[in-house]
């Protein structure tokens, strides 16, 4: 193979700190091996980080050396279904191991035609800065101007200051300036690359956003066969019951729903049950003007703006999702929408993960409620005191969340994530809810087993979309490869988890969205019909590469120090409730991790065996 059809054929290097940007043609050998997207990216970290780097990333993960990359895949932009997808990607500040974001919108599609597959950032630049790709060409500008201004600030300021409406930016807020370990980067007014800190990463190297414009033309190996695939998928999109549901409530649509099947954490995992019908798509609807959208190319439109009143001011809201609802609201005792929203945007113009702050949050509800750390919570509180920290607190939470984007007060402790919190308290470490640093998401473990396993082996900590298993089990997806069973009980099926991963590895290296939950042929016949590349065009050979990639993520983790210890979910999501849809349900996978880790071809200790590397030719 000597065409790269379906790319650019090209990934920038920028280097910050000696203020450098050059380009190399991307390897087709490593296009067809690893896909492009969070695959691609986890190749190029691989292949940038040395030894020496990786020693330098375990005492400080914001070290320069630390490669920041943004990346599409072959199928971003293109007529498959639900295209419009990018990937960030570095070792992240928040955890020190792997760690990779996606977002939609519009931004994917233009950066897609910017004239690169992917842009590798390293250094830090002495002064703010922002990126501009366009026509094959990565410009580094002054940001001084533009530093300190919010997202949708940002976002207006770099096309004002470019004289170009068509230019797309992804940037980051408050939050990743302050470095608040997970901090987002937002891109079109609303969409978050949120998990994992990679806002924070940016923010550390002084730069304040990525601008993109389209342009470059995409030759595809077989443009018509692309295209008929997409036709085809989108029919059986289109005729799936709950992708209709999704299109009319957007994905608030699961929180009534997922109470009842204990799947909502409330009041900090120990809970399960509370009052859900004010915070679903239905009331979402019936108590604001809501309008859906979607991101370029993409007819189920699951994208929410909503139209509200914050302080005396009317403001069109981006969301929230269901995520975001969960993790402000039931978490933290708030059963009410309003300052959900306010909340919402507030993350949204500032770049915070809602899924880490509304865990960190709460996770200092629970403490104050249960009297543990107060000694030291109450000095490092400013502007309020210990009474005020109690469930459904709204106004407590709010300005919890503005704290914690300023690194003021309490909220200093609360931008380090829930592991140094429990650490700087001096209170159980398994009383923080996190997988290796990352903070669990809103789908309690208890309910899904296969989740509960997805969770403690995820490549970058838990991460309810690496792979979603709340759907899987919950007959609302079927995919190749993946055993539907009891819900509760993983056993046997641990090669699902392994098969369900990989196929999310596939998605994020595409790159296209998870919600239309496309099974691996037509995604192989589209690859194939993209890039002319055979191995992608067959379901084994496309699956070795989500493996490949999942492998290589894991080898980067092992290498920053992370073992089989630390496959494991803290005791505050395992104890058993006497309430709700998971009552009485223990969660024990100690034999299903010894099994998943058979079943990859990994030692014991977590570590990819050489046998397995041979296998995926690594």
């Amino acid at each position: 193979m000597t065409e790269t059809k379906g790319y650019n054929g090209k990934v920038a290097f920028v280097d910050l700190s000696a203020g450098t940007t050059t380009a190399k043609n991307l390897d087709p050998v490593v296009a067809g091996k690893y896909i492009g997207g969070a695959g691609l990216a986890a190749k190029l970290v691989w292949d940038v980080l040395r030894d020496e780097d990786y020693e330098a990333l375990k005492k400080d993960p914001l070290s320069g050396v630390n490669p920041l990359v943004f990346a599409t895949g072959p199928l971003t932009g293109s007529p498959a279904p639900s295209s419009s997808r990018y990937a960030v990607c570095g070792i992240s500040p928040l955890t020190g191991i792997w760690g990779e974001a996606t977002s939609g919108g519009y931004l994917p599609a233009v950066m897609k035609r910017c004239g690169f597959d992917a842009i590798v950032v390293t250094g830090k630049a002495i002064r703010p800065v922002f990126l501009l790709a366009a026509d094959g060409k990565v410009e580094i500008k002054e940001a001084a101007g533009i530093w300190g201004k919010d997202t949708c600030e940002t976002i207006g300021a770099v096309k004002k200051e470019l004289a170009d409406e068509a230019i797309r930016v992804a940037c980051i807020g408050k939050a990743g300036e302050h470095l608040v370990k997970y901090a987002a980067v937002i891109n079109d007014e609303g969409r978050a690359a949120g998990r994992c800190g990679m806002g924070t990463l940016m923010g550390s190297k002084n730069m304040k956003a990525l601008a993109v414009k389209g342009g470059q033309k995409i030759e595809y190996a077989d443009r018509e066969a692309l295209a008929n695939v997409a036709k085809e998928s989108l029919k059986n999109i289109h005729g799936n019951f709950s992708i209709q549901f999704m299109r009319h409530y957007g994905t608030a649509l699961y929180t009534d729903m997922g109470m009842i099947l204990g799947d909502v954490p409330a009041r900090y995992f120990t809970a399960s049950e509370f009052v859900a019908e004010g915070l679903t798509g239905r009331a979402l609807k019936e108590q604001y003007p809501v309008e859906n959208y979607g991101c370029a190319g993409c007819t189920i439109q699951c994208g929410r703006t909503t139209r509200a009143t914050i302080g005396k001011t009317e403001t069109v809201v981006d969301g929230p999702e269901y995520e975001t609802i969960a993790a402000y609201g039931p978490l933290c005792g708030i059963l009410d929408l309003a300052p959900i929203v306010e909340a919402n945007h507030v993350a949204n113009l500032e770049g915070i993960d809602t899924i880490s702050s509304g865990v960190c949050i709460a996770f200092l509800l629970y403490l104050v409620d249960q009297k543990l750390g107060l000694d030291r919570i109450k000095p490092l509180l400013k502007g309020m005191d210990l009474t005020e920290l109690r469930w459904g607190n709204s106004k407590a939470v709010l300005a919890l969340l503005r704290q914690t984007i300023e690194r003021q007060g309490i909220g200093n402790l609360l931008a380090e994530g829930t592991r140094a919190m429990a650490k700087e308290l001096g209170v159980d470490p398994g009383l923080a809810a996190h997988v290796k640093g990352l903070e669990i998401p809103m789908h309690d473990p208890r309910a899904y087993a296969g989740q509960a396993l997805t969770y403690m082996v995820s490549c970058c900590g838990a991460n309810h979309n690496k792979a979603d298993f709340f759907n899987l089990d919950g007959d609302a997806a079927t995919l190749m490869k993946v055993k539907k069973g009891d819900r509760f009980n993983i056993a046997g099926r641990e090669d699902s988890v392994a098969n369900a991963q990989d196929i999310a590895n596939v998605y994020d290296s595409a790159a296209i969205c998870n919600f239309p939950h496309l099974n691996v042929i037509p995604i192989a016949r589209m690859l194939k019909a993209a890039t002319g590349i055979a191995i992608l065009g067959t379901a084994a050979g496309l699956l070795k590469a989500g493996e490949r990639g999942t492998t290589v993520k894991r080898l980067i983790s092992c290498k920053l120090g992370v073992t089989s210890k630390d496959d494991a979910l803290p005791p505050i999501v395992t104890r058993v409730l006497t309430t709700g849809g998971t009552a009485g349900r223990k969660l024990d996978l100690d034999r299903s991790l010894a099994a998943y880790y058979e079943n990859r071809g990994w030692d014991s200790n977590g570590v990819p065996t050489l046998a397995k590397l041979q296998e995926l030719d690594l």
